[in-house]
């Protein structure tokens, strides 16, 4: 007998993880049957695509705000009535909290176990969204080490999975140093693009003033590389990505996932984020942590410098990596930082487990 399986997920992150767990359900049963609301990523791996909803970029303070008709409209006129077809057996949802908890409350309503793998940031900021996902996930299928006992603490009935990145970053090579290679990630939404790029270049002339045969690889997501046809240096897109990056010795950063997947390929870094100046204010209200950036998140301190707001100037970046780089004991003990996160993060089979846990379940 078949099993209908709803999978939500809203960012381009998110999306790639949903659709890995998409193909292990369908492995581990062959009866599953795969609705999504997605992304690409999505849109190939499900039976049933209902909508690209990554496109949106629903993400910032405004944009959800902005997209409230057109994300209430997907709701009720695609999700619900694709439900009213067919009920589903479970639903998994991936973060994307906004959006998502309304698809929890909707399941919950029609007794539909709910599933949210890839917990939102609740331990960062806003942590009264926890009575909320109490009210209406059946199981939280968490990545990160310290977010089960979160959830435990609140009775909330929790797995941690372990972090779905380690199913895709290789094991680290050793670091190469002579000419050091350093990688350039301004972000992957537009709007942090066009603010950091600027930065970023900037950097790259002091650096080069220091370190005369310092190379530079620049790392964009495909939708941005037509912004990138006079970069001075090589462009690389999601094609043999990892595989370049094991060529760096130093990256410039984002915080975010970027930064994640550099940890786990044990690669030294420095981290800018600039934002607008009232979204930092409202960030800075909001997240009550002390870090942004996931290595020292884990590690409870800070392993990576971290170049935020008015401190994300390129003096200061060029002189972060310019120190990595001038002292090889330090890039050592950097690296050795990043690998010691990586053992926190469990083993690979991410998305088998999730499979498992949830075709076991609702068998």
């Amino acid at each position: 007998m078949s099993k209908h399986i709803c999978i939500v997920a809203g960012d381009m992150s998110g999306d790639t993880h949903a659709a890995a767990v998409s193909t292990a359900l369908k492995k581990a049963d062959n009866q599953v049957i795969i609705s999504a609301l997605g992304g690409t990523r999505l849109a190939v791996a499900a039976d049933d695509f209902l909508g690209n909803i990554v496109e949106l970029n629903a993400f910032g303070f405004f944009a959800p705000v902005k997209l409230f008709f057109t994300l209430r409209r997907i709701f009720n006129t695609v999700l619900l009535k694709h439900w009213s077809a067919v009920k589903p057996d479970a639903v998994i949802l991936v973060d994307y909290y906004g959006f998502n908890i309304h698809v929890a409350r909707a399941a919950h309503e029609r007794n539909i176990p709910v599933y949210y793998y890839i917990s939102p940031q609740v331990w960062a900021s806003r942590p009264g969204r926890i009575a909320q996902l109490k009210k209406y996930v059946t199981r939280m299928l968490v990545i990160l080490p310290f977010e089960k006992a979160l959830y435990e603490s609140h009775g909330i009935p929790v797995t941690c999975m372990g972090h779905p990145l380690l199913d895709s970053i290789p094991l680290p090579d050793s670091l190469p140093t002579d000419p050091p290679v350093i990688g350039l990630f301004p972000g992957s939404r537009r709007s942090y693009f066009m603010r950091h790029v600027p930065i970023l270049l900037a950097a790259t002339e002091l650096i080069k003033q220091h370190i005369p045969n310092a190379k530079f690889m620049f790392f964009v997501v495909p939708s941005l590389v037509n912004q990138c046809q006079k970069l001075p240096f090589p462009v690389i897109s999601e094609d043999g990505e990892f595989i370049e990056r094991r060529k760096l010795t130093v990256a410039i950063t984002t915080s975010g996932t970027v930064s994640l997947e550099n940890t786990l390929l044990g690669i030294p870094m420095v981290v800018l984020y600039r934002l607008s100046w009232f979204n930092y204010v409202i960030a800075r209200m909001l997240v009550k942590i002390p870090y942004i950036t996931m290595a020292n998140i884990l590690a409870q301190r800070e392993i990576v410098p971290e170049y935020i707001q008015r401190r994300a100037t390129p003096e200061n970046i060029a002189d972060g990596v310019i120190t990595l780089l001038s002292d090889g004991k330090a890039l050592s003990r950097s690296r050795e930082s990043l690998l010691t996160v990586r053992q926190q993060l469990g083993q690979p089979g991410v998305s088998v487990r999730v499979a498992q846990l949830i075709v076991e379940n609702i068998s």
